[in-house]
């Protein structure tokens, strides 16, 4: 069988959409449409029911995903084991904008593009929101997302975050903690806030930054308060305990996520090797 039939019927199954799948695989919707008649024809079921305005997986066509998904990874193991040369196209990942990872994670884009000299691989560093829209849009093939423990199943690591203040840092006699955090829907953020609203503190968040480095110079300066990694919270950072009276901060996950259910083999490749990676970091 051919196996680009397969990938074109998962594609159409995701889509729901003859055209939406032809635009993702950059042939015509009459390509599609050829194929799938043909998988229909070699298998002898249909596998859509089609309406004016999408199609819809018939009995046969849910029972198909499973089997098609599975020989596709196979073929695609054995193709980069035995034919690695032939892995090509462009991988587009986002990562965490958290200096202690940057070594791994460039380490391991190292790795890859030495390894996988025909794969063109473009990082995006930001905050995880950011990269799960962009996972939705296409805008990237897969990404590094940090969540509460607890969140999602899929988790390459799992890292405490901390409170963090200047050495002579001391908290403020109005009873009001000044935070400083990056701009949007930072997961450290909402985790910071989500802990003081808990503990019933008072807090504003007076400082916010575009990047780590602009949270971490406002911290340094004694300006505010905020919350890391706790590999990001450097010797010239004060660590606040328990002494401190700030409420605990839950675990972080740190996971991969996908654009699509079924994954180019590249991005397949990079995920497996920034795992791996990252685990002996």
């Amino acid at each position: 069988m051919d196996t680009t039939l397969l990938r074109c019927f998962l594609t159409v199954a995701d889509t729901k959409s003859f055209s939406v799948a032809a635009t993702r695989l950059n042939i015509t919707q009459s390509t599609v449409s050829h194929q799938i008649a043909r998988l229909e024809d070699h298998l002898g079921k249909q596998l859509f029911e089609r309406t004016t305005r999408n199609c819809q997986l018939t009995l046969e066509g849910r029972e198909l995903i499973s089997h098609a998904a599975k020989v596709l990874r196979s073929v695609d193991e054995m193709e980069q084991n035995f034919r690695p040369q032939l892995l090509s196209g462009t991988v587009v990942i986002g990562v965490p904008d958290d200096y202690y990872l940057f070594q791994p994670i460039t380490e391991a884009l190292r790795r890859f593009m030495n390894d996988k000299p025909g794969v063109a691989v473009e990082m995006r560093a930001g905050l995880g929101i950011n990269h799960l829209r962009d996972l939705k849009e296409r805008n990237l093939d897969l990404a590094l997302v940090r969540e509460t423990e607890g969140a999602t199943k899929d988790v390459l690591r799992t890292e405490q975050i901390v409170w963090i203040a200047a050495p002579d840092w001391a908290p403020p006699s109005d009873g009001i903690l000044r935070l400083a955090a990056v701009n949007g829907g930072c997961a450290y953020r909402k985790a910071a806030t989500a802990a003081l609203d808990a503990a019933g503190m008072h807090w504003n968040c007076k400082f916010s930054c575009t990047s780590l480095e602009g949270v971490l110079s406002v911290v340094r300066a004694g300006l505010a308060i905020s919350v890391v990694a706790e590999g990001d919270a450097g010797d010239d950072l004060r660590i606040l305990q328990g002494r401190d009276l700030m409420p605990l901060l839950p675990r972080m996950t740190l996971s991969i996520k996908y654009s699509q259910k079924q994954p180019s083999l590249a991005a397949r490749a990079l995920a497996r090797v920034m795992a791996n990676t990252l685990a002996d970091a």
